[in-house]
């Protein structure tokens, strides 16, 4: 019924949402290429990445302002706008914060990579992968969620992803902490400006992985309304 009377009155937001969504994810699949091209000290690969995550990120903002300019301001929106509005811009910093990794990662080329942070390093990436792959599964939901009226089983299956999500965020957070213990353990083995990117680029990480989150928080709070 929800749908139908989305048809009539108004364009729906939820498709153009969800393919803004995935646009981000094309850009975070790109995180642990870039990471992988720093590990192996190949400055060329890292530039042509931070391009490839340029333009993703370019793409998903072109969607961004077309969901922004056909909301319907319509009162038959089962959803308030200023809260998709929220979602949109929740999911948006998912991309931005990995364009954001993209140029810290080519600052400087060759940025030393010590063998004692690249375990570490790898399972962190690992961790916000987790996590971007838990929030396109929610928005792979957003379809079923808005023929159940977001209510139902299919609520109940989104709120478990999310709870599954922040979890996954939580342990991505202790593993950056110890992430950076182990930078800061050879830190007087590297160079100064090495330091300072390794320092921003882990934190970049870890904003990747808050920004899925604060996705999950944004469709939560929808559900809970």
């Amino acid at each position: 019924m929800v749908r139908n009377i989305f048809k009539i009155f108004a364009r729906s937001p939820f498709e153009p949402l969800t393919k803004h969504l995935q646009k981000c994810g094309e850009t975070a699949a790109k995180v642990p290429e870039i990471i992988e091209s720093l590990k192996a000290g190949d400055s060329i690969r890292t530039k042509e990445l931070a391009k490839e995550v340029m333009l993703l990120e370019h793409e998903a903002d072109e969607i961004k302002h077309d969901v922004r300019d056909h909301m319907p301001k319509t009162l038959f929106l089962p959803v308030d706008r200023r809260d998709l509005l929220r979602l949109l811009s929740a999911q948006d910093e998912i991309a931005d914060q990995v364009e954001d990794l993209a140029v810290v990662a080519t600052i400087k080329p060759g940025i030393a990579v010590p063998d004692e942070i690249v375990e570490e390093l790898d399972r962190v990436v690992g961790l916000v992968m987790d996590c971007v792959k838990r929030a396109m599964e929610l928005g792979d939901a957003m379809e079923e969620l808005l023929e159940a009226g977001f209510s139902g089983p299919e609520a109940d299956l989104v709120g478990m992803i999310i709870r599954s999500l922040g979890e996954q965020e939580h342990v991505a957070d202790k593993r950056q902490y110890k992430l950076s213990q182990k930078l800061f353990a050879v830190a007087d083995q590297l160079k100064k400006e090495d330091l300072v990117l390794w320092v921003e680029i882990i934190k970049t990480l870890g904003r990747i992985a808050n920004s899925t989150e604060r996705y999950s928080k944004e469709l939560r709070n929808i559900l809970a309304r």
